[in-house]
């Protein structure tokens, strides 16, 4: 579906600093995300890149850049070299970002698909592995409107005829959103992911202003339930022999 809408593809590394999982995407190094209870952590400490790109994080966090107040706190370079599974497949689109500020590619559209990871009590709609699909469109002339048409567009191409766009929070947003979807069985409402405008606090360390970005993160388990009936997550990862043996292949 995303190629088709003409994106590209982007991918990394399961492994990831906290500086490009967290902290170049504004998230307050005391937010409770980045404790051990929410997030895999590694033993091991990360190399951080070059080309001042810390600097100017740490600037945007400490509350020094473009009139932002920031977190109000000391940003810490040991707490940014920590290594962790990634919470989100987001830390590759700030990664992006810093590649098509390089080539000074704008407009420019591009996707992701990933496994992440946290640390979730399990239930039926709740896995500590989770699949998320990440899209960024970076342009001059983006707007919020845009964004709700790329969603609506892409869930409609996936067969959703339901869904619902409400107000969300994220750090690194503003102003944000979250997208669910009724769930015929359950007879509720089932979160897929959020989605936003990337702040000027992660945009001017990349590009050296507020450039406008539109960005997504929807989960697709819950997609790949939807389609095959499964209610229950757990499911998925069970190796019930007559259950796979009676699955049809996903085809487009």
């Amino acid at each position: 579906v995303w190629l088709d809408m003409g994106f590209k593809e982007m991918s990394g590394s399961l492994i990831q600093s906290g500086f490009w999982n967290f902290d170049a995407l504004f998230t307050a190094q005391d937010h409770p995300v980045r404790e051990m209870q929410d997030t895999f952590f590694i033993n091991g400490e990360a190399e951080l890149p070059a080309s001042g790109v810390v600097e100017k994080v740490k600037k945007a966090h400490e509350g020094g850049i473009d009139g932002s107040k920031g977190w109000q706190s000391s940003w810490s370079e040991d707490d940014a070299k920590k290594v962790l599974l990634r919470t989100h497949t987001t830390c590759l689109s700030v990664q992006t970002l810093k590649k098509i500020a390089e080539k000074k590619e704008f407009p420019a559209k591009y996707f992701a698909l990933g496994k992440c990871f946290r640390n979730e009590t399990v239930d039926w709609s709740h896995g500590f592995e989770f699949n998320q699909t990440e899209g960024i469109v970076v342009d001059e002339n983006a707007n919020f409107r845009q964004l709700l048409g790329y969603l609506v567009e892409f869930f409609k191409k996936m067969g959703y005829e339901k869904i619902r766009i409400r107000p969300g929070y994220f750090p690194y947003t503003e102003p944000s959103l979250e997208i669910d979807a009724y769930h015929p069985v359950r007879k509720e409402w089932v979160e897929l992911g959020g989605a936003g405008m990337f702040r000027p606090e992660l945009t001017i360390p990349i590009f050296g202003r507020a450039v406008p970005v539109l960005a997504w993160g929807p989960g697709f388990d819950r997609i790949i339930m939807e389609f095959y009936k499964v209610n229950d997550l757990r499911q998925m990862y069970k190796n019930d022999i007559n259950y796979l043996r009676d699955m049809k292949v996903w085809r487009k």
